[in-house]
């Protein structure tokens, strides 16, 4: 499938994939990713989407705790390096299918590795 655009936007998306590019480009958007990258900590470790209470002095009350909170785990992180920064997470059903694969029995058929969680799951299904 060929799909054109027409001649004034493909201009501009040329232009800004040209200037994505520039090295002024790429340390502005490093600067960016870091600021993302701590937001989402934030939102993980802090559940920020949801605010308990209404109200503007509320809101900002839990938005200086969870910065606070961040900026002690980051504390932790720095002052412990020996420990994993983060642990990766696992969905609920590849823990189910961990469990059900840890309980069968020595005669049944051998349980699979985590990197093999696709066949293991369809083996389940059917």
């Amino acid at each position: 499938m060929l799909s054109l655009r027409p001649k004034e936007l493909h201009e501009t998306l040329t232009e800004a994939r040209a200037e994505q590019t520039t090295k002024t480009w790429k340390t502005k958007y490093a600067l960016r990713a870091g600021i993302e990258g701590t937001i989402n900590q934030a939102l993980d470790v802090t559940g920020l989407r949801r605010a308990r209470y209404r109200g503007l002095p509320e809101v900002r009350l839990k938005h200086a705790f969870s910065a606070a909170a961040v900026n002690v785990i980051r504390l932790d992180a720095q002052w412990n390096p020996s420990q994993p920064s983060f642990a990766p997470r696992t969905s609920r059903l590849t823990r189910l299918s961990y469990q059900l694969a840890a309980q069968t029995p020595k005669g049944a058929a051998p349980a699979l590795g985590p990197r093999n969680t696709r066949l293991q799951l369809r083996l389940f299904r059917s």
